[in-house]
C-alpha cells in the first residue's frame, strides 16, 4: 500500500506539472539552453535536468588511460572500482554497485549485467566516449530503482549531436606497454552535403598476461592457522587433522591400557587420556599412571582437540610475479549517421564488441566416482582456469526536436536494441551461457514555464530477455519488464534553487525453467514465481547561494528497488564469482530513504567541497554466507534481505590557475570513507557478516596535478588506500588487506606533422610497483592489481 506522505507527494507534483502548462502560455524571454565551458571543451546542459554531480569530458579520459569503467571512475571521491580480475570492473558508489547503480548510454537502460554476473558487465571503448555524466545520489528519479545507489551516463558519439566543421575529422591513437599489452583506435567524423553527419570508429586491445610484484596469494592463505572460510576464498587445500590435545589430562587410563589390544572392547588412543586417577578393572580400583604430556594450569576454555596441518597447496599452480589467467582481448566497431538542422535531429547507429578474457580463479566440475581399474581410486578432475567470452551488438536510434514555442523547449525520443552473447567457460569448455535481448525506449520533454520554473517530463520502457544453457547453469530462461513514468521541476528565486522530482515503475520479473535446468540446494529460486512490484521514488534538493565564496545544499531522497532475476531465481554454481548462487522468489524491494549535506567554498582559485551523506536501507538485499562449500571450489551462499545504514563523508580540494590558453595547473586533493552498517536484529546477518557487510572499501586519500606547459603536458596522481577499520564476517572474521599507495603519470607533447597534429605520450601506472589488494575484491586473495607499467605511444588527430 502507498503511504499517505507519497500520495501527497504525487498530488503535490501533478498539480505543479497542471500550473507549469497553465501558466506556460505567457510570453517568455529566459532561455532552457545554458552553454557551459569545461575544460576546453563545448557541452549543452539542460537545466531542466537533475543537477549531475560530476562530468568528465574527453580530454579527462584520454588522460585516464584506464580499462574498465571502474578503474576509470576510481579516483572520485565516494567511487571506487569493483575489480574482478583485470579486465573486468564497475563502478562502486559509497558501496554500492551491480543492480543498485545504472549504467546509462545516451540515458538509455545498457546491456549491463553486473548485477547478475560480474563479467556480464558494460565493456566500454573509450575512444567512442565523449563524456560521462556521474550521479552519486538521488538517481532512481531519474533512471529508476536500478539507480538506488546512483549512475553513470556514458554519452558516446555514434550518431553525431552536431556537424562537424570539415567533411572530415577524428583521430587515430596506438599504444603499448611493458605490462599492458597494445591497443590501437580510430575515431572519424565528417558530413555529406548541409545536413548529413556521420562518425565511424573501432578499437583493438590485446594483453597475454599480467605481471605482479610478489606472489599471486597473500601470506595468510599458507598460514597454517587459516580458517576454514578464508580457506575456499583463497583456492587452497589444507591437509589437516584434528588431534586430541593429550597436554590436558593428568592421567593414563590402566583400564585402556590394558584392555585396548582387545578388538571386542573397540577402545582407541583417544580412549587413554583421563581425568580420573582411578580406574576399576574387575571391580577392583586400580590407580591409573600419571601422563608426562600434561602441563598443569592450563585455562578452561583450552580446546580439547588441536589442528595439526600437515600440508597446503593451491588448487591449481601458480607461479611467483605473474597474475595467473589474466590473458584479455577485445575489440569494438561503431558506425552512425544523423540528419541534423538547427531545431531538428534523427540519426541511427550500431555497435559491437567482442571480449574474451580470463579470470585469476580455478575451478572444477565433480564427476561421478567410475573407473576401470577394479577397485583402484577414482582419479579427481583437475581445476581449470575460468575464462569469459561476450559479443554483443547494439542498434540505435536517436532523435531530438526543439520547437519555437513558449513552453515546450525540446523533445527527445531515443530507442536501442541490444543483443549479447555472454559464456562462462571452464577452460575452453562452455559451462554457462545467456543470450539476452533487449528493447529500451525513452521520451522526455523539457518545458521553460516561468523564468524561474523549469522542468522535465518523460517515460522510459525496457524489456529483456535472457535464454540460457549449458552444463551448470545457475539460472533458469528470466525476462524482465520496466517500466517508469517520471517529472522533474526547477525553481529558481535568487539565491536559491530548488528540485523536485517524482517517479513511478511498473517492474515484472518471470523465470521458466526448461528440462535441462536443475536447481540447487535450499531455496534455489522457490517456485520460480513470477513477481510484479509497484515502485515510487521521490527526490527533493535545495542549494543555497550564500555569496560568491558560500553555497549549500541539502538533499532528500526516497528510492525503492525490486530484488533482479538473479536474487529470486539463482540456484546453481556461479563459475565467475565461484558460489553456488541460491535465490529467494518471496523477496520484497528495497526501500531507501537518503539524507545529503554538502558545503562548498570558493576563494582565490580554490575550491573546497565537504558533504556528508546517511542512506537507510530496509530490506536490503545481498548475497550471504552459509558455512558451506561444495567439491570444486564452490562457496555456498544466498540471497537474503536485512536493514542496513550507509554513512560516510568526502571532501575535495580544487585549485586551478591559468596564465594563458595553452599554460595552466591544476590541482585536486580528495579524501573519502564509506561505512556499511547493520542495522537488523537478523540474528543469521549477525553471525554470517558481522556489524558490517564485509568487502567494504576502505577509506582513501590522494590528490592529482595537472600541468599545461604550450605544448607540454603532465599529470600525476597518487592515492594511499587506508587499512580498513571496518570489518564484517565471512563467517569468519573478515581479514583486512594492508595499507597500500598507488602512484601513476603520464607525460606528453603536442607537435604538427603537416596539417596532423600530434601528441606523443609516455605514462605509468603503479609506479611503486607495489602489492595491492583492494579489500572491496572478491578475488583479493587470489591475485593483487596488476604490477607496474610503462607504456608509449601517439594520437593523431585529424
Amino acid at each position: 500500500m502507498i503511504q499517505l506522505s507519497v500520495v501527497r507527494k504525487y498530488l503535490l507534483l501533478i498539480f505543479l506539472f497542471i500550473s507549469c502548462g497553465l501558466m506556460g502560455q505567457q510570453s517568455l524571454t529566459g532561455d532552457t539552453i545554458k552553454r557551459i565551458s569545461i575544460e576546453e571543451v563545448l557541452v549543452e546542459k539542460r537545466l531542466s535536468k537533475y543537477p549531475v554531480g560530476i562530468y568528465i569530458d574527453s580530454l579527462k579520459l584520454k588522460n585516464i588511460q584506464s580499462r574498465t569503467l571502474g578503474e576509470t571512475l576510481s579516483n572520485i571521491p565516494g567511487i571506487q572500482n569493483s575489480n574482478y580480475g583485470p579486465y573486468i570492473g564497475m563502478p562502486t558508489i559509497r558501496s554500492l554497485s551491480g543492480s543498485r547503480v545504472g549504467i546509462l548510454n545516451n540515458n538509455l537502460s545498457t546491456n549491463n549485467l553486473s548485477g547478475i554476473s560480474p563479467n556480464l558487465g558494460v565493456h566500454v571503448d573509450f575512444d567512442n566516449v565523449e563524456a560521462i555524466e556521474i550521479h552519486k545520489s538521488g538517481a532512481s528519479v531519474l533512471y529508476g530503482g536500478k539507480a538506488i545507489g546512483g549512475a553513470v551516463n556514458l554519452i558516446d558519439q555514434t550518431i553525431p549531436k552536431h556537424l562537424s566543421g570539415t567533411k572530415l575529422q577524428g583521430g587515430f591513437s596506438a599504444e603499448a606497454g611493458t605490462n599492458s599489452g597494445h591497443k590501437e583506435s580510430l575515431s572519424l567524423a565528417g558530413k555529406i552535403g548541409k545536413h548529413w553527419g556521420w562518425h565511424f570508429g573501432g578499437m583493438n586491445y590485446k594483453n597475454n598476461r599480467f605481471k605482479i610484484p610478489g606472489n599471486p596469494k597473500p601470506a595468510l592463505a599458507y598460514d597454517t592457522d587459516i580458517d576454514p572460510g578464508t580457506e575456499d576464498l583463497a583456492q587452497v587445500i589444507v591437509d589437516a587433522r584434528n588431534v586430541q590435545n593429550v597436554s590436558l589430562y593428568p592421567y593414563l587410563s590402566q583400564y585402556v591400557i590394558e584392555k585396548m589390544k582387545e578388538p571386542d572392547h573397540g577402545l582407541s588412543e583417544e580412549d587413554l587420556y583421563t581425568d580420573k586417577p582411578y580406574s576399576v578393572i574387575g571391580g577392583t580400583q586400580v590407580e591409573n599412571p600419571k601422563n608426562d604430556k600434561f602441563i598443569a594450569g592450563q585455562p578452561e576454555n583450552t580446546p580439547r582437540y588441536v589442528r595439526e596441518v600437515y600440508g597446503i597447496r593451491d588448487y591449481h599452480p601458480v607461479e611467483k610475479g605473474i597474475m595467473p589467467n589474466s590473458h584479455g582481448e577485445s575489440k569494438s566497431i561503431n558506425l552512425g549517421t544523423s540528419f541534423i538542422k538547427h531545431d531538428f535531429r534523427i540519426g541511427i547507429g550500431i555497435k559491437a564488441n567482442e571480449g574474451y578474457f580470463g579470470v585469476p580463479a580455478f575451478a572444477k566440475i565433480e564427476q561421478p566416482e567410475h573407473n576401470h581399474d577394479h577397485g583402484a581410486p577414482a582419479k579427481a578432475p583437475p581445476y581449470s582456469p575460468i575464462n569469459t567470452r561476450s559479443l554483443n551488438y547494439e542498434g540505435l536510434f536517436e532523435s531530438s526536436y526543439q520547437p519555437i514555442h513558449n513552453l515546450i523547449k525540446k523533445i527527445l525520443l531515443n530507442y536501442s536494441y541490444q543483443y549479447g552473447d555472454n559464456r562462462e567457460l571452464l577452460d575452453i569448455y562452455k559451462v554457462n551461457q545467456f543470450n539476452s535481448r533487449r528493447h529500451a525506449v525513452r521520451s522526455e520533454i523539457e518545458m521553460h514555464c516561468q523564468d524561474f520554473w523549469n522542468s522535465t517530463t518523460g517515460v522510459d520502457y525496457s524489456n529483456l530477455s535472457m535464454l540460457g544453457e549449458g552444463l551448470m547453469r545457475y539460472l533458469p530462461n528470466v525476462g524482465s519488464r520496466e517500466t517508469g513514468a517520471f517529472t522533474l521541476h526547477q525553481f529558481s528565486l535568487q539565491a536559491f534553487q530548488l528540485n523536485l522530482g517524482f517517479r513511478h515503475d511498473w517492474v515484472d520479473r518471470q523465470a521458466q525453467a526448461d528440462a535441462d535446468y536443475k536447481t540447487s540446494r535450499g531455496l534455489a529460486g522457490g517456485n520460480l514465481s513470477p513477481r510484479s512490484f509497484h515502485l515510487n521514488h521521490f527526490s527533493s534538493n535545495l542549494q543555497w547561494q550564500y555569496n560568491s565564496l558560500l553555497q549549500f545544499r541539502l538533499s532528500y531522497n526516497h528510492a525503492e528497488r525490486a530484488p533482479d532475476v538473479n536474487e529470486l531465481y539463482a540456484g546453481n554454481n556461479h563459475f565467475a564469482i565461484i558460489t553456488e548462487e541460491n535465490g529467494d522468489d518471496k523477496l520484497n524491494p528495497e526501500i531507501a530513504n537518503s539524507l545529503e549535506a554538502e558545503a562548498k567554498i570558493t576563494y582565490l582559485g580554490f575550491t573546497l567541497v565537504a558533504n556528508i551523506y546517511n542512506n537507510n536501507f530496509n530490506n536490503y538485499i545481498y548475497l550471504a554466507h552459509t558455512g558451506l562449500s561444495n567439491p570444486g571450489g564452490f562457496v555456498k551462499k544466498e540471497w537474503r534481505a536485512a536493514d542496513t545504514e550507509i554513512s560516510g563523508f568526502e571532501m575535495t580540494l580544487q585549485y586551478q590557475k591559468k596564465w594563458d590558453n595553452k599554460q595552466g595547473v591544476q590541482f585536486e586533493g580528495f579524501a573519502d570513507l564509506v561505512k556499511n552498517k547493520n542495522t537488523s536484529d537478523d540474528e543469521m546477518r549477525k553471525w554470517a557478516e558481522g556489524d558490517y557487510m564485509p568487502n567494504l572499501p576502505t577509506s582513501r586519500y590522494g590528490m592529482q596535478v595537472r600541468a599545461d606547459i604550450r605544448r607540454l603536458n603532465l599529470n600525476v596522481a597518487y592515492t594511499q588506500f587506508m587499512k580498513q577499520k571496518y570489518l564484517g564476517k565471512n563467517i569468519n572474521i573478515e581479514k583486512a588487506m594492508p595499507a597500500y599507495a598507488m602512484l601513476s603519470a603520464q607525460i606528453g607533447y603536442l607537435f604538427p606533422l603537416r596539417r596532423y597534429q600530434v601528441v606523443a605520450f609516455i605514462s605509468g601506472n603503479n609506479l611503486l610497483n607495489v602489492e595491492a589488494r583492494p579489500q572491496n575484491s572478491p578475488l583479493k586473495y587470489l591475485a593483487p592489481l596488476p604490477g607496474r607499467n610503462l607504456s608509449a605511444g601517439l594520437r593523431i588527430k585529424i
